[in-house]
Order: structure tokens, then C-alpha cells, then sequence
């Protein structure tokens, strides 16, 4: 009778634990079909992201003294994948340096729009001519200091970031990072400010992922993927409620 107590009590927690891995395989399978570029691509769920970028509040404060700036988030597809492109700006900038970006800049007095600067900046880093991108949606205005940026999401169709003709001047690399690895909670972190926020950092991609292009990635992948895109900022109210970002803010160590 002990026995098949004991061989009772071991199959449920065997079948327990199988159910469990079940479970996990099956979201594991669910997620990665989420997103599948016929999906994500779709009049549907373009429709979807474009709703969800306009619930985002502006982050932003505004005064005449203010300068504008626009970048692209560079959607396309690379080794049959779906991700972001990245640059990682030269060396030889004043600011920010050897720091990962997107393709972006100062709005000149000739931009019509935000959409405008952040193609004429895509062509002048990246030579992706405008013809080639498929304007989504802008995001929401982001506050740094002395300067507004406006995200705006763009579809690039097929990349390879090794052909790319980038200007030294600006660009040291250019690469990708597959929404899979952007999604993968493993790859996602988060940086935690002494003026009490804290916000993402992606490590799945070739370099560290931080600061505001991080911001920019959390709120596009949020808009994009949201039944795959998990990652919440602890200790924090959520994002759409964050004060703006200045370059003063210094993270905790």
C-alpha cells in the first residue's frame, strides 16, 4: 500500500510538472507566432499600433527656447526577423558619443514636419532614401534637456546593416535587434534614477541599449507587441506618467 501511496503521490507531481512545461512551451510557441512578420505587418495590427501610440502622454515641456528634434524607429525585417535598427553613434560627435540611437536630429527651418526631419536625418546617417520607408505613426513628444524628440515609427522593409552606407561623421555601426530578443525578459533591464524613476535597458542586442533610445524602444515594443512585450519599470508609476527626462539625471550605483 505505501508503495502505490508513494507512486501515486510521484505521477501527480510528475503530471504536474509536465502540465507546467506544457504550458510554457505552448506560450513559448504563442508568443513567437505573435510575432511573425505577416502578423505584426498587418493592416490590423498596424491599426492597433498606431491606436496605442496616441495613448501615450506627451513627456515633454515646452517653451520658445525649446529646440525640436525627430528620430525614425527603424521597423524591418533582417535574417527573416522582424527588429529595430540601431546606430551607434562615431566617436568623433560632441555629444553622446559611442552611444546607441536611432537615426534622428535637429529639426531644420526647411521640415515641414517631424516626419520630414527624421527622414532627412535617416538619409544623411544611413542613405535609406525616404521612398524606401512607410511612415506609421509619430509617438509622443519626449522632453530632454533643452530639446523635444519625436519618435516616429517607420517600416523599412528588408536591411541588412552591414550594407548600409553610413556617414563616418556621425555613425560608427549600424545593427539590428530582433523583436524576439527585445521581448525576451532575460534580455530586458532597467536603470534606476536618484530623482526616483527608473527606465528600461535591452541587453540582447550586439551593444547596451539605455537612457532615452531605451524609452523610445520600451513605447514602440508596447505599442507594437503588447501580448508579447512584458517588461514593466518596478518601483516606478507607469511610463505614460513619467516626468521628463534631462541629460542632469544621473543613474544610482
Amino acid at each position: 500500500m505505501a508503495i502505490s501511496k508513494y507512486t501515486s503521490i510521484n505521477n501527480t507531481i510528475g503530471q504536474h510538472f509536465f502540465v507546467k512545461k506544457i504550458q510554457r512551451n505552448f506560450c513559448k510557441i504563442t508568443n513567437h507566432s505573435s510575432l511573425r512578420p505577416d502578423i505584426i505587418l498587418s493592416d490590423e495590427n498596424r491599426e492597433k499600433c498606431i491606436k496605442n501610440l496616441k495613448i501615450f502622454r506627451s513627456l515633454s515641456e515646452s517653451t520658445e527656447n525649446t529646440k525640436k528634434a525627430a528620430v525614425l524607429v527603424p521597423l524591418c525585417l533582417h535574417n527573416n526577423e522582424l527588429g529595430l535598427l540601431y546606430t551607434l553613434r562615431s566617436t568623433k560627435l560632441n555629444t553622446n558619443r559611442g552611444q546607441v540611437s536611432f537615426p534622428g536630429g535637429i529639426r531644420d527651418i526647411e521640415d515641414k514636419s517631424f516626419e520630414d526631419t527624421a527622414l532627412r536625418e535617416t538619409w544623411e546617417e544611413l542613405k535609406i532614401p525616404k521612398d524606401k520607408v512607410i511612415i506609421w505613426s509619430s509617438a509622443t513628444l519626449i522632453g530632454r534637456k533643452h530639446v523635444n524628440v519625436m519618435p516616429i515609427l517607420g517600416y523599412i522593409g528588408h536591411v541588412n546593416p552591414e550594407h548600409l552606407k553610413v556617414n563616418p561623421q556621425e555613425v560608427e555601426e549600424a545593427f539590428v535587434v530582433s523583436l524576439k530578443n527585445l521581448c525576451d525578459p532575460k534580455q530586458c533591464s532597467f536603470t534606476q534614477f536618484r530623482n526616483n524613476y527608473t527606465l528600461p535597458t535591452y541587453l540582447g542586442g550586439k551593444y547596451r541599449i539605455w537612457g532615452l533610445t531605451a524609452l523610445i524602444t520600451h513605447i514602440i515594443m508596447k505599442a507594437l507587441v503588447p501580448n508579447v512585450y512584458r517588461h514593466e519599470l518596478p518601483f516606478l508609476q507607469p511610463i505614460e506618467q513619467l516626468v521628463k527626462i534631462t541629460e542632469n539625471n544621473k543613474p544610482l550605483t
